[in-house]
């Protein structure tokens, strides 16, 4: 029906009132639904960002070494300790660089994620990530672990 009232022309003569107000309704619900169409997936791409993430910790590394995540999203880290002595996954505020020795007490109100894993096991946390792009400092708190490299860095998109 809507078809026919697009494509009539000047023979069949110009559109009644009844038939303008069918347009015009139509017309408006079209448009309302397109609105609602667009606010649902706007929505929906606002939803909780969630990212997942590994590694493996052995003497003295972390694999992979870096990480990316979306700003602000909700992270679950699964760590494995493959290696022989028990290792730590921390997650340093932005700016804050270590120098080997590792003193967690100076920078204890800086460390954002803190998972021990002992000799052997595996470990999961759940953390946010920074709602702040960058880079964050990640390194293995356990004595001379940082001296053997132990370190990695958490990328904040």
């Amino acid at each position: 029906m809507i078809m026919v009232y697009l494509l009539r022309d000047e023979p069949f003569g110009p559109l009644s009132q009844e038939e303008r107000a069918i347009m015009k309704s139509t017309m408006k619900s079209r448009i309302a639904m397109g609105a609602m169409l667009m606010l649902s997936l706007s929505l929906a791409a606002c939803g909780p960002k969630k990212a997942s993430l590994s590694a493996s910790m052995t003497e003295f590394k972390y694999e992979p070494a870096s990480w990316t995540v979306p700003a602000g999203a909700e992270v679950t880290l699964t760590l494995t300790n493959d290696g022989s002595v028990e290792h730590e996954w921390l997650l340093l505020d932005a700016g804050v660089t270590i120098t080997p020795p590792f003193d967690e007490e100076a920078v204890k109100e800086s460390i954002l994620v803190d998972q021990d894993v002992d000799a052997g096991a595996t470990a999961t946390v759940v953390f946010t990530a920074p709602s702040v792009p960058g880079e964050y400092e990640v390194v293995c708190g356990v004595a001379g672990h940082i001296e053997g490299g132990m370190t990695g860095k958490l990328i904040v998109q």
